[in-house]
């Protein structure tokens, strides 16, 4: 049974002449979906040549240092160190807590517990379910199908926001100082517990981790807040960079891309190099899927029109719209391999030749033998 937190909706009935309308009018919604994928299939390709040659260089370029002591021999050279990360014991202070940390960054988190609105379609009816949680992001019940009695706070109904901190100290891995963009790849992953020495605001408490203004916190309601701490702890840190002086700074690729890495735990420039193939390895692929869906997707709206007028057909009308998504997928699988082949034709001509004569060759010298085996049976 529908309680006040489920509400069900009968869909208006579209007629045919809405439903075409509606459909002829998500064709430049299809059109943009379908150009945006190619574009980022084209760019994807071009970005992993690109990819490929920075990991050929940085493979070629990169020297493993003693970070012991600052070698002047590798001065604008890619390097990679390890060691003991420090930072001169520095303390970083949320004054609005008083909460007091020893380390390079720490983090102030800060959810609110809010309304959820969750919808499921089925038939000719819409089903809104409205829950409770806590989330760090502010959902605008304004939005909601059903706003009354599940109100939000608003942004600026929030006191207090998360916030990062971090040190102003240099950090430094034994003789060498790391440039001050290292500081953001520091993760503030550690839970913290609250300080005994905390201040609390009137109407806040402390809750387990948290620091909240709930009545109850076993039993919160919309609108409590609740408040913890993440820092970031290192101990023994990898690093990559170019050295200039004793600091470590960005390297620039010659295809002009920056690579400065910070990593947890002792890695050699092979280990830590390998990360970053890793990484575009997983990016190349996924910009492929997303591309691919995009171009399905948006041959999907583009034969909407069609979709819609068979839908009317009796009986057929399932079975050629299920046709036409399979033409649809088929059709944007063909376009995505093609983009791909030509994006690799034109950033990487000679090789995509090769391959192609390779191809060629192949496909000859099997049908070669197939009329040889042919001629023999005869």
């Amino acid at each position: 049974m529908a309680d006040n937190n489920t509400v069900i909706v009968k869909n208006e009935k579209q007629g045919f002449l809405k439903k075409i309308g509606n459909s002829i009018a998500s064709i430049p919604a299809g059109i943009i979906i379908l150009i945006m994928g190619i574009l980022i299939l084209a760019g994807n390709e071009q970005d992993n040549v690109q990819n490929i040659k920075d990991v050929k260089e940085l493979r070629n370029q990169i020297k493993d240092v003693s970070s012991e002591s600052v070698d002047s021999q590798y001065e604008g050279k890619l390097v990679a160190i390890k060691g003991k990360l420090t930072y001169n014991d520095a303390v970083l202070k949320d004054d609005a807590f008083n909460v007091n940390v020893k380390a390079p960054a720490f983090s102030r988190n800060v959810e609110v517990y809010q309304w959820v609105e969750d919808s499921e379609a089925k038939d000719d009816t819409t089903t809104y379910t409205y829950s409770k949680e806590w989330s760090s992001k502010i959902i605008d019940s304004d939005d909601f199908h059903s706003a009354s009695g599940h109100q939000n706070l608003k942004e600026d109904e929030i006191k207090y926001k998360g916030e990062r901190f971090q040190t102003e100290e240099s950090l430094k891995v034994g003789a060498y100082t790391l440039n001050n963009n290292f500081k953001s790849m520091l993760s503030t992953d550690k839970e913290m517990s609250i300080p005994e020495d905390v201040v609390l605001p009137e109407g806040y408490v402390v809750y387990n981790k948290y620091i909240t203004n709930s009545v109850n916190p076993s039993s919160p309601v919309v609108g409590d807040i609740r408040i913890s701490y993440n820092k970031a702890e290192y101990d023994d840190v990898s690093v990559l960079g170019k050295q200039v002086g004793d600091t470590i700074e960005s390297y620039t690729s010659k295809n002009n891309k920056t690579y400065a890495k910070l990593y947890k735990g002792s890695k050699n420039s092979t280990e830590m190099i390998n990360n970053i193939e890793a990484g575009n390895k997983f990016m190349k692929w996924f910009k492929r899927a997303l591309g691919t869906i995009l171009i399905i997707m948006g041959i999907g709206l583009i034969l909407g029109p069609i979709t819609t007028l068979i839908g009317y057909i009796p009986f057929l009308g399932n079975i050629v719209n299920s046709m036409i998504g399979v033409v649809s997928f088929l059709l944007g699988l063909i376009i995505s391999l093609v983009v791909i082949a030509i994006a690799w034709f034109v950033v990487r001509p000679v090789l995509s030749i090769i391959l192609l004569v390779v191809v060629i060759a192949l496909i000859a010298g099997i049908v070669y033998l197939k009329k040889k085996k042919t001629v023999e049976q005869k």
